[in-house]
């Protein structure tokens, strides 16, 4: 795969050297420098580096996802939630990536707005601010008015920035491709993999009829519940590209100065949120995946709201499963129950050594033993145990990961309210019914009934399928594929000993016979033969080393 191929479109080709200067520049990419063809180096500058190798490397990545614009901004943002790729100083520092922005111009928000909503401004809302109240990589909120007086706000995509997200897409995963085979220290990772995923990922956030499915849901899940609001959101004022939802007049829960001097109690909002977000997870089984302090707000009345349902996550049965057995597992001490656990939930990669695995999971364990797990630091915990799986170069599936964040992100704000605040304490409850309900009759029941399905149609189409392959056997159609893989040394092996073998015993034929020419008697043909087929076999025989 060549980076050239991008070259054919100017823009394109632009927008390619642009990101690759960036990289480069602060550090990023430096093999690019070796093997980019000039339409790329045409554009790479020369600057004085020195401010930048002061940078921590999760500094680094973050300035360049800034200057990069809102696709790698999204992408970093992504990435902070997956501890399983990503160490925690980088995720820390994409944490704080910079998502405010300058606003589009009012005459193009308004085009947008009218063109989706297929209607004027004037007639869609009694008011509309044209001033918008923030704005981010994706998009901008703006306050309005329905007809009744109803407080609104109005969340519009910024003009083309689908389509510069896209293009900027395309050349991440040409840019993740060429790092897959050309970079072995990053081959590990799988960066075609994880480029693929936040291709998904932001892709689905482009689309607000997502986010507005997704914040439906939410509502319904919290109807009638008097410490959490999720805001109602408007069907037939939302779209592709504008969402309409109630306006939430509050500030986020981070500004602790803020709440002392409104009278609301931090203990308790703390407590709140945790319950708020673990129902979401243990029983709603879908759950918001970006919980920063700014999506987390605080109202007069002292309820929280949730705001920016674009990234969600959702446990099936089966994740919730093995989560619950990893749970079990650090409670029990159970070093087994764990490490089955951690290989039922990721994929591991064939040379992870699993006795060293099971090692390290047992050392953890240790560690945290001597520590009762209702005080135990859930930070601590989920901290550890990912840099654990990093190390083997375990993937955990995307929601896990995303979860892992979620739980470290709601214990550190929790306790920053809180400074008592026990986040493992909370999950026993939550666990415990989790528990009861996978072993309770009816899902038991449910199970069967799905095991014996799959049995069924299994035993009902064999015989289709045995009936297929005897008919290809007997008209010689059958054939089967094999890969091998890690054979080329040992066939390259295999192949010099052979033509040192013959080279071997064609000198030897040669010198009994006294070929000519001679030499004292000897032939010399022969002679160098047999000296260059045993030197030649000494050098294959050091290769193979000790077994």
């Amino acid at each position: 795969m060549r980076l050239t191929s991008l070259a054919h479109y100017q823009r394109d080709g632009k927008r390619l050297a642009t990101i690759v200067s960036v990289l480069v520049r602060y550090g990023l990419a430096d093999r690019l420098v070796n093997v980019e063809p000039d339409f790329v180096k045409r554009w790479l500058k020369h600057e004085d580096l020195e401010e930048l190798a002061k940078l921590s490397l999760g500094d680094r990545i973050r300035r360049a996802c800034e200057e990069l614009g809102p696709t790698f901004i999204k992408i970093g943002q992504i990435l902070s939630t997956r501890p399983d790729v990503v160490p925690q100083e980088i995720a820390t520092a994409l944490e704080s990536l910079q998502t405010q922005t300058p606003g589009s111009s009012s005459d193009a928000i308004v085009a947008i707005v009218e063109e989706e909503l297929g209607g004027s401004v004037p007639e869609l809302f009694a008011h509309f601010e044209t001033t918008p109240l923030a704005s981010a990589s994706i998009g901008q909120v703006h306050r309005a008015h329905l007809a009744d007086g109803t407080k609104v706000a109005v969340k519009v995509q910024h003009p083309g920035i689908e389509e510069k997200v896209n293009v900027d897409l395309n050349i991440l995963i040409h840019l993740a491709r060429f790092f897959e085979e050309h970079d072995p220290e990053l081959q590990i990772y799988g960066p075609l993999a994880l480029a693929e995923e936040s291709k998904r990922t932001l892709q689905r956030e482009l689309d607000f009829r997502r986010e507005l499915r997704n914040q439906q849901a939410f509502e319904r899940s919290f109807e009638g519940d008097a410490n959490v609001i999720i805001p109602a959101t408007y069907p037939d004022l939302s779209s592709r590209r504008v969402l309409t939802m109630q306006l939430l007049e509050g500030y986020s829960i981070r500004e602790t100065e803020r709440l002392l001097s409104d009278g609301h109690d931090p203990a308790r909002l703390a407590l709140t949120g945790a319950h708020a977000f673990l129902k979401m997870v243990f029983q709603d089984r879908l759950f918001h995946a970006d919980p920063h302090p700014g999506n987390v707000f605080v109202l007069d009345d002292g309820r929280i709201g949730l705001l920016d349902f674009g990234m969600v996550g959702r446990l099936d049965e089966d994740l919730l499963d093995d989560l619950l057995d990893l749970l079990i597992g650090f409670v029990g001490q159970d070093v087994s129950g764990i490490s089955r656990a951690v290989q039922h939930l990721g994929s591991i990669p064939a040379d992870c050594d699993q006795t060293q695995l099971r090692r390290d999971l047992a050392e953890l364990q240790s560690e945290l033993s001597h520590v009762p797990f209702d005080q135990l630091e859930a930070t601590v915990l989920l901290d550890q145990f990912t840099s654990l799986i990093r190390n083997h170069r375990i993937r955990l599936p995307a929601t896990i990961s995303m979860l892992i964040k979620v739980l470290a992100m709601l214990d550190g704000t929790s306790r920053q309210l809180d400074r008592e605040f026990s986040l493992t304490e909370l999950l026993g409850p939550y666990c415990e019914d989790a528990i009861r309900k996978r072993w309770s009759p009816r899902v038991q029941a449910r199970r069967a009934y799905e095991t014996g399905r799959d049995w069924t149609r299994f035993l009902v189409g064999l015989p289709r399928v045995l009936d297929n392959i005897t008919q290809r056997l007997s008209r010689q159609a059958l054939t089967v594929d094999l890969e091998h893989k890690g054979l080329e040394a040992t066939v390259d092996r295999l192949v010099s000993g052979i033509l040192c073998a013959a080279m071997l015993l064609g000198g030897s034929i040669m010198w009994a016979l006294g070929a000519p020419p001679t030499l004292f008697g000897i032939s010399v043909l022969g002679l160098v033969a047999t000296l260059l087929a045993l030197l030649h076999g000494i050098r294959l025989l050091s290769k193979l080393g000790p077994h």
